[in-house]
């Protein structure tokens, strides 16, 4: 780790430290007299807010019970709207039929109460999956706005369970669970030789279906490369933690953006494939917190898959190691090769 994102941490952790103690009210005083820069204070204010909710770690899967309040479906033209899927904090996800056809679809609606980056991620979603075909990741059909002037997209139904679910659920071989990864770099070399960075690779964006056909959903914090984003003046946000801290590669957790790229999905396909092999995660994590899980990321030492799965073949506890490691530049440097490298240790 160089000097420079070491610096960085120690400040954040500084500033964390501090703020986290005082009543919520008071924290944005705080952060507003702390002397420290727009994306220290943006990378502060997510960590705290994710100190205060559930960490996505895997002893924390839990359904989200369905609310008892009759909810109000949005109005989308062309589209009877069924039920709703999920939820956040920017957008909401309901299951459709189009009158046109009758095809099930999912209707993608960004909430009015979303923020300005909220809505930026949303469009930037819509503008991604555009120019993505692929059997691996789920079609867009088309984008809108709602008659009460809400965006909205409207994309492939997708009929499967997490990959995680699926693996239990199915008690999957080690070489089974091996191939569904290898699936989803299939799509994301896909995704990669469109220009685009997933960035938020885990167990809830892919899904399995019954046929045993994987699929990578949810491209909210996708981004381009960078020079295809100068080339095409469409541009992500800088400096700031996006993705799902469990599953975080060192470069998201440092705000690092220019060393953001294909490795980085590489480094999260790896994550999940750890965590399908040996049932954990690959760090020792001295407590449940965002910050213990981002200096673990960003510092700690990586448990062996070998280590943590004896029953693992040497070649490919070491192909996932590799792809673990701190540095992009050590890790496999495309998901095609991430996922040659895969298939050779199982065959």
């Amino acid at each position: 780790m160089s000097a420079a994102p070491a610096e960085r941490w120690t400040t954040v952790r500084r500033v964390f430290d501090a703020a986290v103690e005082l009543p919520r009210e008071q924290r944005g005083e705080y952060l507003d007299a702390a002397g420290i820069d727009d994306d220290t204070r943006d990378e502060v204010r997510m960590l705290l807010e994710a100190s205060d909710s559930a960490m996505d770690l895997p002893a924390d899967r839990t359904p989200t019970p369905a609310s008892s309040v009759p909810e109000r479906m949005p109005e989308v033209l062309g589209y009877r709207l069924v039920r709703r899927l999920a939820h956040g904090g920017s957008s909401r996800v309901f299951e459709a039929e189009s009158m046109e056809n009758g095809q099930t679809v999912a209707i993608k609606v960004i909430n009015s109460c979303a923020s300005s980056s909220g809505l930026h991620r949303f469009r930037q979603e819509c503008r991604v999956l555009s120019r993505l075909r692929h059997p691996g990741i789920v079609q867009l059909f088309e984008t809108g706005h709602t008659p009460d002037g809400h965006v909205y997209l409207a994309m492939e139904f997708i009929r499967g369970r997490c990959i995680d679910a699926w693996a239990s659920a199915e008690s999957a071989s080690i070489a089974q669970r091996t191939r569904a990864v290898i699936e989803v770099l299939g799509a994301l070399a896909h995704a990669h030789a469109a220009g685009v960075v997933h960035r938020d690779i885990k167990p809830h964006n892919i899904l399995i279906e019954g046929s045993g056909h994987v699929r990578l959903v949810d491209f909210g914090v996708a981004r381009l490369h960078r020079d295809d984003g100068q080339r095409t003046g469409f541009h992500t946000e800088t400096g700031n933690l996006v993705g799902t801290f469990a599953y975080m590669s060192p470069e998201q957790a440092d705000g690092n953006s220019g060393r953001i790229g294909p490795a980085t999905d590489v480094y999260q396909c790896a994550v999940v494939l750890y965590e399908l092999l040996t049932g954990r995660l690959p760090y020792e994590i001295e407590d449940r917190g965002a910050m213990a899980l981002l200096k673990a990321i960003l510092f700690d030492r990586r448990v062996p898959a070998s280590e943590a799965n004896p029953l693992l073949d040497e070649r490919l506890a070491a192909a996932i190691d590799r792809a673990l490691a701190r540095d992009p530049a050590e890790r496999p440097q495309s998901a095609t090769l991430f996922a040659d490298q895969l298939a050779a240790a199982i065959s």
